[in-house]
């Protein structure tokens, strides 16, 4: 079995290439935007999509939960895709239930009341020196943040960095950022974790670290952040 491609990104804490933050001494592991059953969603609307999201996305959840053995598993908002995937994403929890010992929702603006009359979502969870919200409403949970609050980790966003090569390849790869609130306090906004999200056109306020996750390699990338168009 291979070992995780991880990176480094601050005191005890990676970042795994399959989209995912982990404290090593606090126990836990972090997604967003899992955006579970988009294909599925989508599909009540009328689209046509493959059906490969939703086992790619439990397998990489096992994965990561088997190669990190966190206590607590953080889904940073937007689990469900819409109303439609409810039932599904239920399950997908149901599912990881027993391989942690706890689970921790988040909600979002995706998850519905369909799947939170089900299961149990908090606006807001903290970690010594970390706070947790999906990053819809950053603004007002901000404003409750105190400077315990290290660092304020969201979704939301779907960052990412675009490649060139100059010769007319372009390549968009999911990365997480690393930016400034004050000068004792960090915001870090997670890549999206559903392989259906390829990336919005999110701007940093002022980032100082770009981490870019790529299938078997994540890195520090030191060009300005690009709209991800």
């Amino acid at each position: 079995m291979k070992p995780p491609v991880v990176a480094q990104i601050d005191h005890d804490v990676l970042l795994d290439s399959r989209r995912a933050v982990i404290h090593t001494t606090q126990g836990w592991l972090a997604v967003a935007d899992i955006h579970f059953g988009y294909e599925v969603h989508r599909a009540k609307q009328g689209a046509l999509l493959p059906g490969f999201g939703m086992p790619q996305i439990e397998q990489a959840l096992r994965g990561l939960i088997t190669d990190h053995l966190p206590r607590r598993l953080i889904l940073v908002g937007d689990i469900m895709d819409g109303s439609g995937s409810a039932e599904e994403t239920l399950k997908l929890l149901e599912s990881l239930q027993p391989h942690v010992a706890e689970i921790i929702c988040i909600f979002g603006n995706h998850d519905r009341a369909a799947l939170r009359k089900n299961w149990p979502f908090v606006e807001t969870h903290r970690e010594p020196g970390f706070l947790f919200s999906h990053g819809h409403h950053f603004k007002m949970v901000e404003s409750t943040a105190t400077e315990a609050d290290r660092v304020h980790i969201t979704g939301h966003e779907h960052p990412a960095v675009q490649l060139r090569d100059g010769a007319g390849l372009r390549l968009k790869l999911p990365a997480l950022v690393r930016e400034k609130i004050t000068d004792s306090r960090e915001r870090w906004v997670l890549p999206a974790f559903s392989p259906w999200a390829a990336g919005g056109g999110y701007q940093a306020g002022q980032p100082f670290e770009q981490w870019i996750c790529a299938p078997s390699r994540v890195w520090q990338h030191e060009a300005p952040l690009r709209e991800a168009r």
